[in-house]
């Protein structure tokens, strides 16, 4: 037998780690590992890595196996260990033989699952174990929620509503964003506007409960200079553009009339130039931090030359950041009694989305949740992190996102990743399911199950023009020229109804970014910031994302997720209690046919496929088989 068929660990298996998942501290995990008997091995020993030390453990030989599904005469071995603080443990497996030690070792990409065996330790290619404070929840509400994210200016424009007086408005609702420099700036100024606003988001409330949304997710809403508004003015009112604080909260009123809870975009780690705080362009009465050291805001940034020279966002001189730990600004955001994250949650809305967390401190997210719990202890933290939140490496510093003291959840853009390069042919079934599994093993349960699930964001390319395009590194006027043809079209929205289907059918809060159903193209920004096409909507994906989301019942909410490949198609299993749903994907360009498990036709399921030539089903006498379309996706639930 091969060497590296001689010693078998699983890290995405419930025979080999259990239970599977982040665990909370004190809470013991099993590991296993098989062995086989002709390697004449005599222990096998855990190097653990935690708290900066080593330590080695021995296992325990507790079972022989004649035969198994991973082959005959193996011998198993297993440990127990637990971590009475929260953080990040590490972990490989030295077989010792009578020859030489062997290691089994985590794989290049450190995503978990099975195990590889060498001949020498690299200790950068360990497993990992999770373990966050055992008091830690994440809002029951947000755990299988449909989500919704809108960019306020483009989503619907109430007339009677919003001040656009001063702001640079396009003529029609159906034109394009501006995207070229601005003649006297020099710059792309974000600085045009179409004049969505909250009532008209609110009229179009009953649209959101046609795709069953829970929760909406709006981008910035304070009172700024941008059509995007990451360049907060004043975090105290709402922008004019969009209407006033009392609309807001009668948005959130009608929003939970409908059962729809709203969530806030925190911009927390910098302000605008044109700002009440710091007043550069000297817009705002209130003496800002640009202006004088007296100003009250003053201590608030970072100045290695006053007033010019002064530290900002990437570089972007209207952004200048802000000190988080100051005691003034975290007063003025945090703790005062009337602090913003405070102030918000009292008019109505129902969390927070963290831009850019990885660049808010430790100490200011832990503070963060402290008040946020206070005022709401049924509040969502949800940060932008881009990477696996988990092991996140942020200005060489350990994050601590997920021990249970900072945030929520995240935003999935490792699902993301890995639903493009599925689908596109770029990776494999199994890399996908390794990579969908190792955000599970890494992440606390609660965590993953409400993580934000997307296809297309306001900083990504919308996902009809990613199948075909990959944009990053390209100029406003290179983007400016990209179209699908009719036949990319065609496909593009085949793959698209299947990365619809992966978000449906995976835990996590599906988000649909406002406009994808209607079937919008686009590029990175400004380009996947067109206004929504009311009454221009693609109505097969519109068709189809309605019919998803009213299939999306409480086992594919809440549901265990089994996630396998049969050849080419992708297959989904979620189970809650005795229910069984089940989704397969075939990714490829070609018919193809699977046997079926007798299950998938257990209580009259309801069968639904993305294709328009349906699916062919046939009992012979072993069994039900299915032909499935190219690129199509079905789904076996049970109503």
């Amino acid at each position: 037998m091969e060497t590296f068929q001689a010693v078998i660990f699983d890290s995405h298996d419930a025979q080999f780690r259990s239970p599977q998942g982040a665990i909370p501290r004190g809470q013991s995990l099993t590991l296993r590992i098989l062995v086989h008997a002709s390697l004449s091995a005599y222990g096998v020993t855990l190097r653990l890595w935690e708290n900066n030390c080593e330590r080695l453990l021995n296992l325990t030989r507790t079972n022989f196996f004649s035969h198994t599904p991973y082959g005959d005469f193996l011998e198993e071995y297993s440990i127990n260990v637990s971590r009475e603080t929260s953080g990040l443990s590490w972990y490989y497996f030295i077989i010792n033989t009578p020859s030489k030690p062997l290691y089994c070792l985590n794989n290049q990409q450190m995503l978990g699952g099975a195990g590889e065996i060498c001949d020498r330790p690299y200790f950068e290619r360990s497993f990992q174990i999770t373990t966050f404070d055992e008091d830690f929840s994440v809002p029951a509400w947000a755990k299988g929620a449909v989500m919704y994210q809108i960019f306020p200016d483009r989503f619907n424009r109430h007339e009677k509503f919003g001040d656009v007086s001063g702001r640079r408005v396009h003529e029609s609702w159906l034109e394009e964003p501006d995207y070229l420099p601005d003649e006297k700036k020099g710059y792309y100024a974000a600085d045009d506007f179409f004049g969505g606003n909250l009532r008209g988001i609110q009229d179009k409330l009953d649209y959101l409960k046609s795709l069953n949304v829970d929760v909406l997710y709006l981008n910035p809403v304070f009172e700024s200079y941008s059509n995007h508004r990451y360049d907060t003015g004043d975090y105290e009112k709402i922008d004019r553009t969009l209407g006033t604080n009392k609309d807001f909260e009668n948005l959130c009123h009608q929003a939970k009339k409908r059962g729809i809870r709203v969530i806030l975009d925190g911009v927390f780690s910098h302000t605008g130039s044109d700002s009440r705080y710091f007043n550069r362009e000297n817009n705002y009465e209130e003496l800002g931090a640009y202006q004088s050291a007296d100003s009250p805001y003053y201590s608030w940034y970072d100045f290695e030359q006053f007033p010019d020279k002064y530290d900002c966002w990437w570089g972007v001189w209207s952004l200048p950041c802000v000190k988080e730990l100051n005691e003034s600004y975290k007063n003025y955001i945090l703790t005062d009694k009337n602090s913003i994250v405070k102030k918000w949650l009292r008019c109505g809305a129902s969390g927070w989305r963290l831009d850019v967390a990885d660049e808010l401190p430790d100490e200011f997210l832990r503070i963060l949740r402290k008040s946020v719990k206070e005022e709401d202890s049924d509040a969502l933290i949800l940060g932008e992190v881009w990477e696996d939140a988990s092991n996140k490496v942020s200005y060489n510093k350990q994050r601590e996102f997920l021990f249970g003291s900072e945030l929520d959840t995240v935003m999935n853009y490792p699902l993301r990743n890995a639903i493009i390069d599925f689908l596109t042919g770029a990776a494999t079934g199994e890399d996908f399911c390794r990579r969908v599994l190792s955000l599970r093993e890494n992440y606390p349960r609660d965590t993953f199950y409400s993580l934000m699930n997307f296809l297309s964001t306001h900083d990504s390319e919308r996902i009809l023009t990613r199948f075909f395009y990959n944009l990053e590194g390209k100029t406003k006027e290179e983007q400016a020229s990209v179209a699908l043809t009719h036949e990319q079209r065609i496909l593009a929205k085949a793959l698209h109804k299947l990365g619809a289907l992966l978000i449906f059918a995976l835990p996590g809060m599906m988000c649909i970014y406002y406009g994808d159903e209607a079937g919008l193209e686009g590029g990175k920004d400004p380009f996947n910031r067109k206004p929504y096409p009311w009454g221009k909507e693609d109505k097969e994906l519109l068709s189809w994302y309605k019919t998803l989301t009213n299939l999306r019942d409480k086992t594919f909410r809440l549901g265990e997720l089994s996630l396998s490949c049969q050849g080419s198609l992708l297959n989904i299993v979620r189970t809650l209690d005795k229910e069984k749903r089940y989704v397969l994907i075939n990714p490829c360009d070609e018919t193809v046919e699977t046997l079926l498990d007798s299950t998938y036709f257990t209580s009259d399921p309801e069968i639904l496929c993305s294709s328009v030539e349906g699916l062919q089903i046939s009992q012979r006498e072993n069994g039900w088989y299915l032909l499935m379309p190219a690129f199509s996706g079905a789904v076996f639930a049970t109503r």
